[in-house]
């Protein structure tokens, strides 16, 4: 009875804090009753087992989200790696206490799960998808630690926290007030860092008409597409737009033939040459397919940049390879690009301030989607504005907090704006990349190869 409340009260937390409830503060505590449970001597099948429900309830939101919209084949084998590797973490921290100590075992579970995420990452056509992390964002100070060492160190941070609980609740009084104290002086980092003076701003703002983007669909007319850009090009003249200097517009919101291209985007060139605006808007060629972004620029110019990261089977054009720079410590990236922390470094290590992202999601999954974004700029010191057919348009600041929201599947053009401070520019993990995550997969190697060495518990 035990094994099964520890599974219920975990996959409860993990639901309801990685998914679509938005719980963030369970996080801090979800794996607790599991690592309890691997500390009490429990048979490690029965901790494997626990752990494995658990975690896998807790990815029922996954289905939630991409039921009948994507082909299991898309999400399964990501959710079934995390499910396999999860109670593997847990007995680790359990044989670390039984074989060493209870400080290796407050380490051990963190380093360990922080890697595992990692490599998943690394080979993962999902990239950084589906980490612990990301439930944070809502925790604006609880995510400041990534401007340090990355997605990851919030990851750790969790896990360490449970851990610390866990150990509290086994007695081990002074290796959990160790975690505890080492979580609590994050926060404090957190705020500091949220305390911190803002940069100059800029207005921004964020525009999606999804009406005209299912007439495309639907039609696929020179006309349509001409209509799509003129109704833009007429929303970013409008006087409550007056005095914005940056519009998104969403992925494949300008849909045409390559040949129709200086007649559709003409609207669009015009309109940010008028409103002195930067105008990116993320566009769609049929055949061959080229999933690109615009920008359109106050000079008259225009800068271009293609997607870089598909998802298969439904996007088969060729990736591109540019870094989305605009100048001026601008850039873009499209959709998927925002999952993958390693690529969007390269482009933030140029000295990005702001992020323009056209996106498109799956309805459900919008804000699951939206915050990976919002990672990515409080990693990088950019501020983030993205615009997503089928999910939500946000503006964000460097620090990670929402200054504008608004959701894109209502009819009629849906627009954002706000006074949005640039970010700081690059951080330090832009500079020093994932070194913190190497450094926990030798830690777990390390507490591995003691623990393998000292094969009789003490």
């Amino acid at each position: 009875m035990i094994v099964v409340l520890c599974a219920v009260l975990s996959g409860a937390m993990f639901y309801v804090s990685q998914g679509l409830d938005n719980v963030w503060l369970l996080a801090w505590i979800a794996p607790t009753p599991l690592l309890w449970l691997a500390y009490r001597d429990a048979p490690r099948w029965q901790v494997f087992a626990a752990s494995f429900a658990a975690f896998a309830c807790g990815q029922i939101y996954m289905v939630q989200c991409y039921w009948g919209m994507l082909p299991p084949i898309v999400i399964a084998p990501l959710e079934i790696v995390m499910c396999g590797l999860f109670p593997l973490a847990v007995l680790f921290a359990g044989e670390a206490l039984r074989r060493l100590s209870p400080l290796a075992a407050l380490i051990a579970f963190p380093v360990f799960w922080t890697a595992v995420e990692y490599g998943i990452g690394l080979v993962s056509p999902h990239g950084s998808f589906g980490s612990l992390a990301y439930a944070e964002v809502s925790f604006p100070a609880g995510i400041q630690i990534a401007s340090l060492f990355g997605l990851y160190a919030v990851t750790l941070m969790l896990c360490l926290s449970a851990n610390a609980v866990a150990l509290l609740a086994r007695r081990h009084w002074v290796e959990g007030g160790v975690g505890v104290a080492v979580c609590a002086l994050v926060l404090v980092f957190g705020a500091v860092r949220l305390a911190e003076p803002s940069g100059p701003s800029v207005r921004v703002a964020a525009l999606a008409d999804a009406d005209t983007w299912h007439v495309e669909n639907r039609t696929g007319t020179l006309a349509a597409s001409t209509a799509t850009t003129r109704i833009y090009a007429a929303a970013i003249r409008s006087p409550a737009l007056r005095g914005v200097k940056v519009f998104a517009i969403p992925e494949g919101a300008v849909q045409m033939r390559e040949e129709w291209q200086s007649t559709v985007l003409a609207p669009l060139a015009s309109a940010a040459k008028a409103a002195h605006a930067l105008v990116l808007a993320g566009t769609y060629v049929p055949a061959p397919s080229q999933n690109r972004a615009f920008a359109f620029l106050p000079s008259g110019g225009a800068e271009t940049y293609a997607k870089r990261h598909l998802l298969a089977p439904f996007e088969t054009e060729a990736p591109g390879r540019g870094l989305g720079l605009l100048g001026h410590g601008y850039a873009t990236q499209i959709c998927k690009d925002m999952d993958f922390p390693g690529t969007v470094r390269g482009t933030a290590e140029h000295g990005v301030r702001l992020m323009i992202v056209p996106a498109n999601d799956f309805d459900r999954d919008g804000w699951i989607h939206a915050r990976m974004a919002i990672m990515r700029g409080v990693e990088n010191g950019f501020a983030v504005l993205r615009s997503a057919f089928n999910g939500l348009e946000t503006i964000s600041d460097a620090q990670g907090r929402i200054l504008a929201v608004a959701g894109t599947s209502r009819p009629g053009m849906v627009t954002v704006a706000a006074e949005l401070p640039l970010g700081p520019g690059p951080t330090l993990y832009t500079r020093i990349g994932d070194v913190f995550a190497w450094l926990c997969i030798a830690v777990s190697l390390a507490i591995a190869g003691v623990m393998l060495a000292r094969r009789v518990p003490r």
